[in-house]
């Protein structure tokens, strides 16, 4: 079960990055093909690795070749701040970082959700849902139009969590530990968002 407020929240995130494709941000096409981005690797190169430090996502995403966008092609989230985005493309594919925190309440708590994403367009939606679901090892929480895996992470490894009621979702936000990856599928793209909610 997903709660529909977080629900909400997940899916205005994914989407929205999306807006960020124009067919002019596209470079022009080198005479040797370069290798389709491998969006899990990419996710965990900048993502996973700055530990939700908007500035260390900085770093790793221009060593990984991706430029910073004007603020106005930053896609505008409600109750988001400190948003950026960064945008690699090539012959292949196009792709993009954003980086960002959202606060949301949930009844009577406020929960602040330090969020990285990478989309990628075009990507190969059944073979990044096959690796995805082999790297994780444990059942996505399925909600309309995307897969969400939740879990805490642990010193002993992940913990993690087949519902996401909106107590649970507290709960878990609580103990600083929490982890959600959201897959959102859009046309030939598809995102994947690496959030770390917390309570203010």
């Amino acid at each position: 079960m997903f709660s529909m407020g977080g629900h909400r929240v997940i899916q205005a995130m994914a989407a929205s990055l999306f807006l960020l494709y124009q067919p002019s941000a596209l470079s022009a096409q080198s005479q040797a093909t370069p290798e389709p981005t491998d969006l899990i690797a990419t996710l965990n190169a900048i993502c996973v690795k700055a530990k939700g430090d908007r500035a260390q996502a900085a770093v790793l995403a221009a060593e990984a070749g991706f430029s910073p966008v004007p603020e106005g092609m930053t896609p505008r989230l409600r109750n988001a701040t400190e948003r950026a985005g960064f945008m690699r493309s090539n012959a292949a594919d196009i792709s993009v970082v954003m980086t960002g925190q959202m606060t949301r309440r949930v009844g009577r708590d406020t929960i602040v959700l330090d969020f990285c994403g990478i989309s990628t367009r075009p990507t190969d939606h059944r073979a990044l849902d096959r690796r995805l679901r082999e790297l994780m090892n444990f059942d996505s929480i399925n909600a309309v139009g995307f897969d969400a895996y939740a879990w805490l992470q642990t010193p002993e490894g992940r913990a993690p969590s087949r519902s996401l009621s909106d107590s649970q979702f507290v709960g878990m936000a609580r103990t600083g530990q929490m982890r959600l990856l959201v897959l959102d599928r859009a046309g030939p793209g598809s995102t994947l968002m690496y959030m770390l909610p917390r309570l203010d």
